[in-house]
């Protein structure tokens, strides 16, 4: 038995944002990746690290984040000094 992760990738076609978006399938866990997060699967390489999802509908609502950076969006905040520092949006 083995311990290693051996994908074997398969790319296919995402309608997502009415555009057609190549995303990676594993045949062997049945995982889609984030073509974003991890490209080299388009390669049939083995990511060092990625996004994966059970269903498209999961890689939807991740790539919808992609489009939108949530994870980037920061508000900027005036200190009592009068200083401006970056917080996080709490949206």
């Amino acid at each position: 038995m083995s311990n290693r992760w051996i994908p074997r990738w398969k790319v296919v076609e995402l309608i997502y944002a009415d555009r057609s978006v190549e995303v990676c399938y594993d045949e062997s866990t049945r995982l889609y990746a984030c073509p974003l997060c991890s490209p080299v699967c388009k390669e049939n390489g083995v990511p060092d690290y990625g996004s994966y999802f059970t269903n498209q509908e999961d890689l939807k609502f991740h790539l919808e984040a992609h489009l939108n950076e949530r994870w980037r969006k920061v508000k900027r905040v005036k200190s009592e000094e009068g200083e401006e520092q970056e917080g996080e949006d709490e949206d």
